[in-house]
């Protein structure tokens, strides 16, 4: 009578696809990723552990990876509800966290807005106080029109000393 024999997954990551064929010795080659660079091989789950030693013994081979699958139990039965609604609830306490901390820094900024209207630094002041040009920013040209204002400057300095030089003066 016919017995089935338990296989367990081993990846295999190579370094170059070319030893593809060097694998097929130690047992069924089921997938190769080209782009991924490994290959997939079922082995006897009683030469697992001595095939992976072997395998990382080769240069060609980056790691090898055993699948866990044989090894998780499919049925959920001893696993209580409690277990995976865990992470939601902590999710839902953080989230509960965040929006009171929130409150609380909106709280403390209109604070400092009734503080700043009490003493005549309201938000309107400021925004005009920042309108108002100074001297020091109309002699400045703007950041779009520095390299523009730049190269005229230097063309008008450089007519002046081409002026003065014809006339015999000095720049």
């Amino acid at each position: 009578m016919f017995t089935m024999k338990e296989r367990r997954a081993v990846y295999v990551f190579l370094r170059g696809l070319k030893h593809v064929e060097q694998l097929k010795k130690f047992g069924d080659i089921s997938y190769i990723s080209k782009r991924m660079g490994y290959v997939e091989l079922y082995l006897n789950e009683d030469d697992v552990e001595k095939t992976v030693d072997k395998l990382n013994q080769y240069r060609f081979v980056k790691t090898v990876k055993v699948s866990p699958r044989p090894d998780i139990d499919p049925d959920l039965d001893d696993v209580h509800d409690d277990v995976f609604f865990e992470a939601y609830d902590q999710a839902q306490e953080d989230v509960e966290k965040d929006r009171s901390d929130e409150k609380s820094a909106d709280l403390k900024g209109q604070s400092r807005v009734k503080l700043a209207k009490q003493t005549g630094q309201g938000k309107g002041q400021s925004e005009a106080k920042l309108a108002e040009p100074t001297d020091q920013g109309q002699n400045q040209p703007t950041k779009k029109n520095n390299r523009q204002d730049d190269g005229q400057q230097d063309l008008q300095t450089d007519d002046k000393a081409h002026v003065l030089a014809e006339k015999g003066g000095k720049s």
